[in-house]
């Protein structure tokens, strides 16, 4: 018996082997927010952008693409974990395009430039409460490279919360902190942070000093009106393959 995920992969390809319209693959919702202006731009070539339900379905789709050779398809996927230890030979192709950083929301981050909107006064706060995300980030992550089962998307209200942080950064026995990676992380923190907890903990804190409820979707429209050279460089990339 097939399971939804492969059925629903499935039914994506009986689709693509039906149209003759280029299509650009992406995986969800939020990511078509962003995609739609790529639409326009290639109007004239008349395309067609297919969100696909996540990343997986993407890279899945990528890998069956000789069964729906006859449409041209560009594949846009996160780059995840990926940006970390970089992407694995067999997903590299002038047909599938990665974000910079980890995902599109760290695309995002830096298109809107959204550390600017932070007041000078409260950088100190915001620079701390991404200290303390990144101590718990880099050991998270450095589990999750050894066993993808351990989770590294804690919210950052979980994680910031004063009473979690003995039990979230307690070493198991033999276990040695990872100064190295926090480190690489921090440097690098628009990159190499996952996307939706940068924006979380962006969106905290415009919150306390501003009183501004943000959310992703209103940042992803705001990015899509105007896009930066992060989000340009992708549509470029695929501009040039279509």
């Amino acid at each position: 018996m097939k399971s939804k995920i492969e059925y629903s992969i499935n039914e994506i390809i009986a689709t693509l082997k039906r149209t003759s319209l280029p299509t650009i693959i992406v995986e969800g919702s939020d990511d078509i927010i962003i995609y739609r202006k790529l639409e326009e731009i290639l109007s004239e070539k008349n395309i067609s952008t297919l969100p696909v339900g996540g990343r997986e379905k993407v890279l899945a789709l990528f890998l069956r693409r000789n069964e729906f050779s006859n449409t041209k398809c560009a594949f846009i996927a996160d780059k995840d974990v990926w940006v970390t230890t970089g992407v694995p030979h067999t997903y590299i192709s002038d047909c599938l395009f990665f974000t910079e950083g980890y995902s599109i929301e760290n695309e995002v981050y830096v298109d809107a430039r959204l550390r600017n909107m932070i007041p000078e006064a409260d950088l100190y706060h915001y620079e701390k409460d991404l200290d303390m995300f990144i101590e718990w980030y880099a050991l998270a992550l450095s589990r999750h490279l050894q066993d993808p089962s351990k989770r590294i998307s804690l919210h950052s209200n979980q994680v910031l919360d004063q009473a979690n942080r003995e039990t979230l950064l307690e070493l198991k026995q033999s276990e040695m902190y990872p100064k190295g990676l926090n480190e690489y992380i921090r440097k690098n923190y628009m990159d190499q942070l996952r996307g939706k907890s940068l924006l979380d903990i962006f969106n905290r804190r415009i919150k306390i000093c501003k009183g501004i409820n943000h959310n992703n979707r209103t940042l992803f429209d705001t990015v899509a009106a105007r896009p930066g050279d992060r989000i340009n460089r992708i549509f470029s990339k695929v501009c040039n393959y279509i």
